[in-house]
């Protein structure tokens, strides 16, 4: 499940960033929020195809040096020695006007938050931030959050949160149709029943039902399909 299906989620997702490019005067920053497994990461890349930006991922403990290199190397930089500060000076001529995905934004401190918020504000750089709840901490702690302060108020309402699939009909339309072709309400319910509604693990056991579909010669996935697959997949992803 590699291509992007155009959800709900995503649609807003694809609307609020195209409202942060027109607001690059105002407050050019929004979020896309919600736990692991949901799809922000393929929402991240959609808005990366459909709009022409450029996408970053953040790893723990990333330094404002090492963030601001990423940035400069994905906006077409020529690499060259430099320090934070120097490279921060050289990404604001090559910034203005577009607009950056910063994946796992939850791994950032305040330091690199006000770096971004620095480009976005100063730049004219629009910026979607991409993460789990746990990004929103330093904006709670009240040790960083007067520092983030302006940040803050540049995102406002442009927050997209990112949720399981619950509806049977949008599991059976997004998740499995698009690869298997319409199915009953039985499949779609055993579908579910393992996936969760998660994109990650939806794609983990389409793989399995595709296996197991190819090693008993079927053509058709039915729920003792999905049951069989789920079988194959890890104990640990079935027990969570």
């Amino acid at each position: 499940m590699s291509e992007t299906i155009e959800t709900r989620q995503v649609r807003d997702a694809l609307r609020m960033a195209q409202s942060v490019l027109d607001s690059l005067e105002t407050g050019p920053i929004g979020q896309l929020v919600g736990e692991s497994g949901t799809g922000k990461t393929r929402a991240g890349k959609y808005l990366v195809e459909h709009l022409g930006a450029v996408r970053v991922c953040c790893a723990q403990g990333i330094s404002n040096k090492v963030l601001a290199a990423k940035i400069h190397a994905a906006f077409g930089g020529e690499s060259a020695p430099g320090s934070a500060n120097t490279l921060i000076g050289r990404l604001e001529s090559l910034v203005a006007g577009r607009l950056l995905v910063v994946d796992e934004a939850n791994h950032l401190r305040w330091q690199q938050l006000e770096l971004l918020r620095y480009l976005a504000d100063e730049a004219g750089m629009g910026l979607i931030l991409v993460g789990t709840d746990l990004m929103d901490r330093p904006f709670k702690d009240g040790r960083t959050a007067t520092f983030l302060a302006q940040l803050a108020s540049r995102i406002g309402a442009k927050r997209v949160r990112f949720e399981p699939l619950s509806a049977l009909e949008e599991v059976a339309g997004y998740m499995l149709q698009p690869h298997f072709g319409k199915v009953d309400k039985a499949t779609a319910a055993a579908f579910h029943k393992q996936a969760k509604g998660y994109w990650r693990d939806a794609a983990e056991l389409a793989a399995a039902c595709r296996r197991v579909l190819a090693a008993q010669n079927l053509e058709r996935l039915s729920p003792v399909v999905v049951e069989a697959a789920s079988n194959w997949m890890a104990p640990a992803r079935l027990a969570a």
